[in-house]
């Protein structure tokens, strides 16, 4: 684990290896403060991310200006770490303002603007104002395929957002191609003991499940656990989470399979009489 101590004084102990005053200490610029915020960042100290991020920004609104790519970099770095805190107004209030610049400076068909596309749907989605929230997921979408191609980390995720979306407004039948959308790609760019091709397989499973698709559910929950069993601690929630969806789904198959049993059956036994008559 990292030293906490030695993490506080990171930035003096940097300044003064390259002070030509040995007593006096270089103001810190905004990329060290980031730095910083990036160390705590790692810890889950959050409230010191906050506080360093909010010294690049002012460093940045000082020097550069508003309307400059590293100012709407250091908003977008604050919103999420308030958004990690929970302060989600805040979080909002900063992603407009960092979308404001990129729109401006780097257009509406940018892979930074579709980033906050997607910052700014995540929270409107927890605030429950699901139009907006579709409207920005679905632009983020659009953009990131036709500017990164559809072979691409952030793509997928945004193929994940959108299914999860419409899984969260139980539209399954939306979200189940969306989800085998993303377990493509992610196939293709991580090895299959990746965790995000694990959650594409598990939310593939959920989806099937409540299409009444069991035997699709059980094969991509048995993918999420075998994934998961190879990455994760045995007392991971993840884990037990799909352990307990795959026992779920094995107990819907037999419990399917016997109903489909006994009407077969059934059926038979007509088929018996009638030809007796």
């Amino acid at each position: 684990m990292i030293d906490t101590i030695d993490t506080i004084n990171y930035v003096q102990k940097y300044n003064s290896s390259y002070s030509s005053a040995p007593k006096r200490l270089k103001k810190p610029t905004a990329e060290e403060y980031n730095i910083l915020a990036g160390i705590y960042k790692n810890i889950k100290l959050n409230k010191k991310v906050i506080y360093f991020y909010i010294k690049s920004l002012k460093i940045r609104e000082e020097s550069l200006g508003f309307m400059h790519k590293k100012t709407a970099d250091s908003y977008n770095n604050l919103a999420n770490a308030y958004y990690e805190d929970n302060n989600f107004e805040k979080a909002l209030s900063l992603h407009e303002k960092a979308l404001e610049i990129r729109t401006k400076l780097l257009g509406t068909k940018h892979r930074d603007t579709a980033s906050t596309y997607s910052a700014l749907a995540h929270i409107y989605f927890y605030n429950k104002t699901y139009h907006r929230a579709l409207e920005l997921y679905t632009k983020a979408l659009e953009i990131r395929v036709e500017v990164l191609g559809d072979k691409y980390p952030n793509t997928a995720v945004s193929y994940h957002d959108l299914g999860h979306f419409y899984a969260e407004s139980e539209e399954y039948e939306l979200a189940c191609p969306l989800f085998k959308k993303a377990l493509e790609i992610r196939k293709d760019l991580f090895k299959l003991s990746h965790p995000e091709t694990a959650n594409s397989y598990h939310n593939l499973a959920v989806c099937y499940y409540y299409l009444e698709d069991y035997n699709n559910a059980y094969i991509n929950i048995v993918e999420a656990v075998r994934i998961r069993e190879l990455i994760l601690d045995k007392n991971d929630k993840l884990l037990i989470g799909a352990k307990k969806n795959l026992a779920e789904i094995s107990s819907k198959i037999k419990k399917y399979r016997k109903i489909n049993y006994k009407l077969s059956l059934s059926d038979y036994f007509k088929n018996l009489l009638a030809v007796k008559i």
